[in-house]
């Protein structure tokens, strides 16, 4: 009797807005108004993956 060939789980598709990494960047600005310019980026969690990486199901 033959062995069955087994094929890998596919993998899931990255998350669109981090790229895969779960990590997004944010501008923060300051001032208000006609005033208001963009001092720094910082990181953050990618809200539609939580983190994870992969795309929402």
């Amino acid at each position: 009797m033959a062995t069955r060939k087994r094929t890998a789980p596919p993998k899931p598709a990255p998350c669109l807005p981090c790229k895969g990494t779960g990590q997004t960047t944010e501008s923060v600005y300051v001032g208000r108004g006609v005033r208001r310019r963009r001092v720094a980026e910082q990181e953050a969690t990618c809200l539609d993956c939580l983190g994870s990486g992969t795309a929402p199901a």
